[in-house]
């Protein structure tokens, strides 16, 4: 057999890591995170907006839709925004081109980042990709159009990527004080985020103690569409193990749909200084396996960083494939399963685009059919997420009083803080 040369080696396992920040959202998230720590990333935005892009920090830019929208943005119309998009679909290409995954993050709600998402994912699993996208929701505050935007863009993400992270703004109220500036809440996402995207870094670049490469994170995440788990925890000095375990079961993130009680597969990855040992790493391990439970296989990945001293993060992610828990909630008949899930996840970004030109309303007779349909079918099992849980109604107005959806919780609308268990 012969020898192959090092730099073959080193060649033929170069890992292709693209994130691209969509709109103005998903480009100032980029913009707030820390962009050299791991130099082989490569960092681009797009957007419709030219004066956006010139003051963004991030090197690599795209301008789309310079003949739709004359570089002054969609204006929060995702009608143009799709139309900005589809003229420079080719750019889109070439950006995804040669990535095996690609992080996406965007801003739902917007013209531009909602729209370019969708075709963003499209064209990245087309290439081969793995895709896996962070998007932030509006404040409840933006009102009721901007919220709309957003759930029709997450339901048709959702089918069209491996792995969904859905960050609500409104959790920023529940992790800032009233003292601090709006700046200072939308760092909170960005740390969020940006802590995601390093961790998976950290675990694909870094030479552990116990290695996990792309092929387990692919494995992860096969499959398009599921239900995707992430939290993110960390802490330093005193009892900071203990502390960074708490910091991951409180991460917001958990809990802003509830989960099974056992996933399919579940990865956690550490970074932490030379005082971690496999002793320390085995008993929080243990009480993580306590807490998340998998019905296939835990994956684990350590990183000892020699220049941390009693400090640790934890990353983990999860993913549970719906068909699979349709499936087990039904007994086995996965026709019957398949479609309420269809049902429940909306009509998409295209199908709320139309609607919105022409939307007649709902007479009571078809509503009471639904309702006698609903009472002999419903399985409460088969919710997706509470973005899809409005079921038959999914066409109707939201329940608005003074500006204020009374469907979402009053803690997130009044902005009380309450303490995540």
């Amino acid at each position: 057999m012969d020898e192959v040369p090092q730099e073959d080696l080193a060649l033929e396992s170069q890992l292709r890591i693209k994130v691209i920040g969509l709109g103005g959202g998903g480009s100032n998230v980029l913009a707030g995170i820390d962009r050299t720590r791991y130099p082989q990333v490569e960092y681009s935005i797009v957007n419709t907006d030219s004066q956006a892009l010139v003051q963004s920090p991030v090197d690599s830019k795209v301008l789309v839709g310079r003949s739709v929208t004359r570089g002054l943005g969609a204006g929060g119309d995702p009608e143009i925004g799709s139309q900005a998009i589809a003229t420079d679909r080719a750019a889109l290409e070439g950006l995804v081109a040669g990535a095996d995954l690609l992080i996406l993050v965007v801003g739902l709600g917007g013209g531009t980042g909602t729209v370019a998402a969708a075709l963003l994912a499209e064209l990245g699993t087309a290439a081969g990709a793995i895709v896996l996208t962070f998007a932030t929701q509006p404040f409840t505050f933006e009102g009721s159009r901007r919220r709309e935007v957003a759930n029709a863009g997450l339901s048709e993400l959702r089918g069209k990527v491996h792995g969904l992270v859905p960050v609500p703004n409104d959790l920023l109220l529940q992790e800032t004080d009233e003292s601090e500036t709006a700046l200072s809440a939308f760092a909170v996402a960005d740390q969020w985020i940006g802590r995601g995207i390093h961790s998976i870094c950290a675990m694909l670049f870094e030479t552990g103690v116990i290695n996990q490469d792309f092929g387990a994170l692919r494995g992860l995440l096969q499959g398009l569409g599921g239900k995707t788990i992430f939290a993110t925890g960390a802490a330093t000095g005193g009892d900071y193990i203990t502390n960074a375990l708490r910091d991951l079961l409180d991460c917001p993130l958990l809990h802003t749909t509830e989960r099974p009680k056992q996933l399919d597969r579940i990865l956690v990855h550490l970074v932490a200084g030379p005082e971690m040992g496999l002793s320390k790493m085995q008993q929080l391990m243990t009480q993580i396996g306590s807490h998340f439970e998998s019905n296939e296989e835990i994956l684990f990945g350590a990183v000892i960083d020699p220049e941390r001293t009693e400090s640790l993060e934890v990353c983990l992610l999860a993913k549970v494939e719906l068909e699979s828990a349709a499936r087990k909630a039904s007994g086995g008949d996965t026709d019957r399963a398949r479609e309420p899930m269809e049902t429940e996840q909306g009509l998409g970004l295209e199908g709320f685009i139309s609607t919105q030109k022409e939307k007649p309303p709902v007479h009571e007779s078809k509503l009471s059919k639904k309702r006698k349909k609903a009472a002999t079918d419903q399985d409460e099992f088969l919710f997706v997420d509470l973005e899809a849980q409005r079921g038959y109604f999914d066409q109707t107005d939201q329940n608005l009083y003074n500006n204020e959806d009374l469907d979402v919780p009053t803690y997130l609308r009044k902005g009380i803080k309450i303490k995540l268990k």
